[in-house]
Formats: structure tokens, C-alpha cells, sequence
């Protein structure tokens, strides 16, 4: 029997990774307050569905395909207030205050056991807000508070040498801490670094 809060529900799932579309829609389209459960693998693409079916609680990852699943949430938060949208990541966590500043109400680690992910979705479909413990969501990715600075300075689009003036630090130790933040963070440039850090949640 359902709860009175806990009426049917569409759900959309948003990632760029089918198997992990596939994966969540065969989980929660099997649940009995499910009504419907779609998805898409691209921003674009989930907006077009959910002017098509106009889900109530929209899953999605903080990265697809290159941005930022923060701009689904803020394009859902302007217009279309009433649907519950919660972030999801391969790694690290967001906090609740950052989810809120967004307009999510939940977070998901998709290395959270099926039933916990059921669990947490089906909060949200109650009305209610989903955060993990700390301990469910610890970043695989672990920085040092310098390599943080430098990684953030690096985001907002400095140069090394002006990263190097900001934290007062030389241009050689400015290079050598983003080598380790690239190798730590499995990418290459900063375009990518910029994009993991955000689904790591590193950044905003």
C-alpha cells in the first residue's frame, strides 16, 4: 500500500552513460509508486522530455557529457518550480546547501546499494529531502587544502603565474601542484579538470 504523501510518480533519469540510464530505469520502474520512469543522455534532450512528460522527480548527474548537471537544476528551479530534482555522481558528494543553493533536494553516490537509492528517491517522491551520510559519500578523489587553492584558482580561469601571485607561491610549485591535481583528478587540461572537479563537487 502506498503512503498518502508517496503518490505515483514520473521520474527522468539524466546521464550521458546508458548503462547507467538502463540501470536505474529497470531499479525504480519496478518499484509500485513508480508510474513511469524515463531518460536521457543530454541536457537538451532532458528538457525536451520533461516538456514531453513532465516527470515529478528528475535524477541527474552532475556531469553530462561536458556540463554541468547544476544547469538542469537551475533550469527546472526557474521553470518548472514544482519538480523535485536531485544530483547524482560516480564520485566524491555535494552538500545539502549546495544542493539547496541549486535547487536539489537530494544527492545520490551511485555506488549506493539499490535499496538505498530506492529509498532515497522514494523520500523525495514523500516530499522529503535525501542526503547520504558522510561516510556513504566520501570522495575517491582526495586533495590537499593547497592543491584545493590551486585546483579552484585554476576553475576560475587564472593562469599559473596569476595563481601564482594569488596564493603567493612560485610559478614552478604553482606547476608542480597542478601536475598532481591532473594526475589525481585523471585528466589532462583544464577544460577537463574544470568538469571533474564540478561532478566531484569540488566547485560549485
Amino acid at each position: 500500500m502506498l503512503s498518502d504523501e508517496c503518490r505515483p510518480q514520473r521520474v527522468l533519469v539524466v546521464d550521458d552513460q546508458e548503462l547507467v540510464q538502463a540501470g536505474l530505469r529497470a531499479l525504480l520502474s519496478r518499484e509500485s509508486w513508480v508510474a513511469a520512469c524515463y531518460s536521457a543522455g543530454s541536457v537538451d534532450i532532458a528538457w525536451e522530455a520533461a516538456l514531453r512528460w513532465h516527470p515529478q522527480i528528475v535524477v541527474v548527474s552532475m556531469s553530462i557529457a561536458g556540463r554541468s548537471g547544476l544547469e538542469v537544476c537551475h533550469r527546472f528551479r526557474e521553470r518548472m518550480p514544482h519538480v523535485r530534482v536531485m544530483l547524482m555522481s560516480g564520485d566524491g558528494r555535494v552538500s545539502a546547501s549546495l544542493a539547496a543553493t541549486h535547487g536539489a533536494v537530494g544527492f545520490l553516490p551511485k555506488r549506493l546499494p539499490a535499496a538505498a537509492i530506492v529509498g532515497a528517491v522514494r523520500r523525495v517522491a514523500e516530499g522529503g529531502r535525501a542526503f547520504p551520510h558522510e561516510s556513504e559519500c566520501q570522495p575517491a578523489v582526495q586533495l590537499s587544502r593547497r592543491e584545493m587553492d590551486v585546483l579552484q584558482h585554476l576553475v576560475s580561469g587564472l593562469s599559473n603565474p596569476e595563481v601564482a601571485a594569488q596564493l603567493n607561491l612560485s610559478r614552478h610549485t604553482v606547476k608542480q601542484h597542478t601536475s598532481v591535481v591532473y594526475r589525481k583528478l585523471g585528466v589532462r587540461n583544464r577544460a577537463q579538470a574544470a568538469s571533474r572537479a564540478q561532478e566531484l563537487g569540488f566547485v560549485a
